[in-house]
């Protein structure tokens, strides 16, 4: 079902999304030197690869992050092109743009709960 976003309510929510992948790129920065802490240590192998484990996937939520930041249209101009260029057959109105990138965030969301909830079991345990 495609949303009846305006011009206006996508320009917010557009703002909202670029200051909660900020968020959570800091965030990120965070746990990253909670890692580096615990890989400067002698630690066993088998934690070690967790660490490593970490890293990497916060390596891949960092891509993430900067591919969703890029797709993110960052200007009302390009809002208003995008609702009103309606022979843009990639995103067929302003509507589907929006809901994809809403699907998006959504997606990237559940994927970095996971991650984080893992990485504070992780962190819980060891740290």
């Amino acid at each position: 079902m495609e949303s009846t976003v305006s011009i206006d309510q996508f320009q917010e929510e557009l703002q909202s999304w670029k200051h909660e992948l900020s968020s959570i790129k800091q965030e990120i920065r965070h746990f990253e030197h909670h890692l580096e802490s615990m890989a400067s240590k002698s630690l066993p192998k088998d934690l070690l690869a967790q660490v490593e484990h970490f890293q990497n996937s916060f390596i891949c939520q960092k891509e993430v992050i900067d591919k969703l930041r890029h797709d993110l249209p960052d200007s009302r101009h390009k809002v208003e092109n995008i609702f009103n260029d309606k022979h843009d057959m990639s995103t067929q109105s302003g509507y589907r743009a929006h809901d994809l990138l809403s699907e998006r965030m959504d997606m990237f969301r559940r994927i970095y709960g996971e991650v984080k909830d893992h990485f504070k079991r992780f962190e819980a345990e060891w740290m």
